[in-house]
């Protein structure tokens, strides 16, 4: 057992925040963030930090919502006012892949390693306030979007337009960024898929399931 609790922060948006999609708004008890700490717990004393929220953005100010969907905007502020973190876990990207943004795959990943990096140079780790020491930081690939984002009857249809197959080039272009700027990714897909009824969120077993083989997956970054 570990002496000293890991600080682990989540950076994600309505899928970490835990919308489900019955989209009635109301938060899961039991979303992946949760069952993963819970897991985590078993081996390791975990401190959980959840930085998400809805809508968030790579590095995009929502012409509806504003600048304070932007995640790049606000990421230097959290992890500062959150220190000292071991490890920040980033989940985002989905919401970039909205029609009115209209970003390619490269601009999706790019935005995203852009958050690795100012993880990477933020001094929000141990030691203190006064100390150099930043986080570890680990990008999670975002679930590809559901097929029923083509379907014209899905009320969001064209909000979505073409998010699905945008999705399914997202991981292996974000792990070949993430090869060449050394950083950290795992592929959200290897544990869990989108809803069929809500092609953008997820349904409470997949959060389940997600946060409990994601544990297995994360522990290994968090060991001494």
């Amino acid at each position: 057992m570990v002496s000293e609790n890991k600080r682990i922060l989540i950076y994600g948006d309505s899928n970490s925040w835990g919308y489900l999609d019955d989209g009635n708004g109301e938060r899961f008890q039991r979303r992946w963030p949760i069952e993963m700490a819970d897991h985590l717990s078993q081996t390791l004393s975990v401190d959980l930090i959840e930085e998400c929220l809805p809508a968030r953005t790579t590095n995009l100010s929502d012409p509806v919502l504003g600048s304070s969907f932007n995640g790049e905007l606000t990421l230097e502020a959290i992890l500062l006012s959150h220190q000292p973190i071991d490890h920040v876990l980033i989940m985002l990207g989905t919401n970039d892949l909205k029609a009115q943004f209209d970003r390619n795959i490269n601009d999706i990943v790019n935005a995203i390693i852009g958050l690795a990096k100012i993880t990477k140079s933020t001094p929000a780790g141990r030691g203190g306030w006064f100390s150099d020491d930043v986080p570890d930081v680990s990008i999670i690939c975002p679930l590809v979007i559901g097929q029923r984002a083509n379907d014209p009857s899905w009320e969001r249809a064209d909000e979505w337009a073409g998010a699905y197959e945008k999705s399914l080039l997202l991981s292996s272009s974000l792990q070949k960024a993430c090869n060449l700027a050394g950083i950290n990714m795992i592929d959200g897909n290897e544990f869990g898929s989108s809803s069929k009824h809500d092609p953008i969120h997820w349904n409470q077993e997949n959060h389940q399931l997600f946060g409990q083989k994601f544990a297995k997956a994360i522990q290994p970054f968090l060991l001494d």
